[in-house]
């Protein structure tokens, strides 16, 4: 496969991703500022600065106000990790590589990014805020129906999910790294505000709720939010089950010289560290430290495929 090709799969999927979880983000942010003003502020500040933008956002507004937060986020064009500019990208990408989906799976983004277009370019207000979340959130998934449902699961698959996979694995460990104060050990460790709805909160921005209250009958604690985000291997936004997909990809595309190469052996460095770390994961160094293999594994592939 041309590089070229194989850098817009990746980074196609990596821009869909990253939509995806900025929405999740702002859904959780405008539920709490629907249901309740306590730790609004809080909430925001921390969605802010898992997407890197709060020092942008804050250059032109005093104070964390929910509407202009998500506008921001939304469509501003001084916020360059908007959603209208990420999905912007995801389609130019896509256009390069067309030759390389199927039609469905083209139609399914175009189709988005047409939406996208028609509604962020309106003013947005409260009422329409939740619509255009649900329904975008939608469109991704009917685009990953048919990359699931339409591809042949061959190289051009693989990158489409190693784009996905290291995109998720960034969003958890931002999300788990700006509130890791939050997963110490309450024994240990008591911060004003703490309590069972800071970490549904967490939980609510990766949209991992559900599954975390099904998979521990109802109970929030600290360290169970932990080990479901970060070891769980059945859940598909931790971190375990990222750099499991991934070093599955990678065994793919690379065939019979995985062994060899620095994608691969930095991918089972991540997993094992993750093992390691399984019973005292709650500090930052960590995370942080993971952040970073992850930003190094992202720039090997891309070396090693030659992109473009």
């Amino acid at each position: 496969m041309l590089g070229s090709t194989a850098d817009s799969l990746f980074w196609m999927f990596r821009y869909i991703e990253r939509v995806e979880n900025t929405l999740c983000m702002i859904e959780s942010g405008f539920q709490l500022y629907l249901l309740s003003s306590s730790n609004l502020n809080n909430e925001w500040d921390a969605i802010l600065r898992t997407n890197s933008i709060r020092h942008h956002f804050l250059k032109k507004n005093n104070s964390l106000d929910s509407l202009n937060i998500i506008n921001f986020m939304l469509k501003d064009p001084k916020n360059f990790n908007n959603i209208l500019i990420l999905f912007d990208k995801a389609r130019e990408n896509a256009r390069r590589s067309r030759v390389s989906i199927t039609s469905e799976v083209w139609e399914a983004i175009n189709t988005c990014w047409l939406y996208l277009n028609e509604e962020l370019n309106k003013k947005i207000n409260e009422s329409k805020i939740q619509t255009i979340i649900k329904n975008t959130r939608e469109k991704i998934a009917l685009i990953f129906g048919f990359l699931e449902r339409s591809m042949l699961k061959n190289e051009i698959l693989n990158f489409c999910y190693l784009g996905t996979f290291i995109e998720r694995f960034d969003n958890t460990v931002r999300i788990l790294n700006t509130r890791y104060y939050l997963l110490l050990d309450e024994k240990k460790i008591r911060f004003e505000g703490y309590d069972n709805f800071q970490l549904e909160m967490i939980l609510r921005s990766i949209s991992s709720y559900r599954s975390f209250m099904w998979k521990n009958q109802n109970e929030i604690k600290a360290n169970k939010v932990s080990y479901f985000l970060i070891s769980d291997k059945d859940m598909p936004k931790s971190l375990m089950f990222c750099v499991n997909e991934t070093i599955k990809n990678l065994k793919s595309v690379h065939k019979k010289n995985f062994p060899k190469n620095k994608s691969y052996q930095n991918a089972l460095s991540i997993q094992k560290k993750i093992k390691q770390k399984s019973r005292n994961f709650n500090n930052y160094s960590f995370l942080n430290s993971l952040f970073k293999l992850n930003m190094t594994l992202a720039a090997n592939i891309e070396e090693e495929f030659n992109f473009q």
